[in-house]
């Protein structure tokens, strides 16, 4: 596998608001939503004319939230680093560096993305992502808010520092933060990465890799001695993609056993993209099946009860041929109180994308209603406020614009779901 094609490949998986891998661009939906939704939209700035995304959010308290991901075009060329802060009244943009930005590069193939965000107090907030120069791939990009600004934090080198990212980040203390993602070993393979800040620096935690593609796409926890990172590998033999779950248990990173409801045949892909945990015995995941044969994608939600993960059964809105439905963010006020977010694709309108929202009771999970803007929008990524019922979901929705070759142009708008009685 080649470093240049392994790059576009991620970037257009984990942080492109606009489309999961080609497989997946197939869609047809007969189902509406008529209840009223629990969530509505807020309003939220979109400071680039090119478009812009959020791909993550956390929250301080209810009058002190931050959500981030990237501005400019679809295809990241050019692209910046994007942050946005409520105050309790309003969404507004928040300046922050960009590291892989290159003065005079001439192809202008350079970008700074935002995939994941945490917070330990106002004065205290992590950001993690990657950024690429014209001249070198993706690299782990680490950023800091110290309650006055943004500040760039130098990540570990690694043996190859190029083909690296980091996509989630989960902050215990001010002096106990845990970032993930992978990274290129030299024979070509793509490893797990897990970083560590202590107070004083970052250093790289040693993490297993079962496989020669190995990705971790977010982490929760619930102490420091329980830590859970969710992603994907690849099975050589089948070509196909399975689930990933690694756990901390204070010394070690281990692989915990987890299940893949989709057969170990070319093309098919099990895929975990979120995670969030209650208790020892109360851990969710989430993500999507792409079922290559019979051409649809489907959601998947996985639940640790203390001793196993197992499959839970969750709907969709389609399971027809060409159907998808994905999610890409979860979150929970408790164990049998859990929200997961993403999108489906509707045939009804040409295909284009539209929010999914569903809820866990404690016995089952439902599609709720969602509200939708524009002519397509995604979720991707959520966050509840510990002991409130508030929650946030953010993505992006889009609006035609003008391309001098093609006519249409999806410009993405930022978009913020809110919902305070979850």
């Amino acid at each position: 596998m080649k470093c240049e094609g392994f790059r576009v490949d991620v970037v257009r998986w984990r942080s492109r608001a606009w489309s999961l891998p080609v497989l997946l661009i197939l869609a047809l939906s007969q189902f509406s939503l008529a209840q009223t939704s629990i969530f509505s939209i807020q309003n939220s700035p979109s400071p680039d004319a090119q478009g812009n995304t959020l791909n993550a959010v956390t929250a301080v308290s209810t009058a002190d939230a931050w959500a981030v991901g990237f501005k400019h075009d679809n295809n990241l060329n050019e692209s910046r680093t994007l942050a946005l802060h409520w105050n309790g009244s309003n969404w507004a943009a928040v300046a922050t560096p960009n590291p892989g930005s290159t003065p005079n590069c001439r192809n202008s193939n350079t970008g700074n993305v935002l995939n994941s965000v945490a917070a330990i107090s106002s004065n205290d907030v992590w950001a993690v992502g990657f950024s690429f120069t014209c001249t070198a791939l993706l690299r782990p990009m680490i950023l800091h808010f110290d309650g006055a600004s943004w500040k760039v934090v130098p990540s570990p080198k690694l043996g190859s520092n190029d083909n690296s990212a980091l996509n989630g980040v989960v902050a215990l203390a001010s002096d106990n933060v845990f970032a993930v993602g992978f990274q290129p070993a030299s024979n070509g393979a793509v490893l797990t990465l897990v970083e560590h800040w202590d107070g004083t620096a970052w250093t790289v935690m040693p993490s297993p890799s079962p496989t020669t593609g190995n990705v971790l796409s977010a982490v929760s926890a619930n102490s420091s001695i329980d830590i859970w990172a969710v992603g994907t590998r690849i099975d050589q033999a089948t070509d196909s993609v399975q689930t990933l779950v690694e756990h901390f248990d204070g010394t070690t990173w281990k692989v915990v056993a987890s299940p893949n409801p989709l057969p170990k045949s070319p093309l098919n892909q099990n895929v975990l993209n979120s995670v969030t945990a209650t208790s020892a015995t109360d851990v969710t995941a989430a993500g999507f099946l792409n079922d290559a044969t019979n051409q649809r994608v489907l959601t998947l939600v996985e639940r640790w009860d203390g001793n196993k993960w197992s499959v839970i059964s969750t709907p969709n809105q389609s399971t027809a041929a060409g159907a998808a439905n994905a999610f890409r963010g979860v979150a929970a006020i408790s164990g049998s109180d859990v929200y997961a977010f993403g999108f489906f694709e509707n045939a009804a309108t040409a295909g284009q994308d539209e929010t999914l929202v569903e809820h866990f009771d404690g016995t089952a999970w439902s599609i709720i209603a969602s509200p939708t803007r524009d002519m397509s929008q995604q979720l991707n990524g959520s966050f509840v406020l510990p002991g409130t019922t508030n929650i946030w979901s953010v993505g992006a929705s889009s609006k035609p614009g003008i391309d001098p070759e093609t006519g249409l142009l999806q410009l993405p708008l930022t978009l913020v779901l809110f919902s305070p009685i979850g």
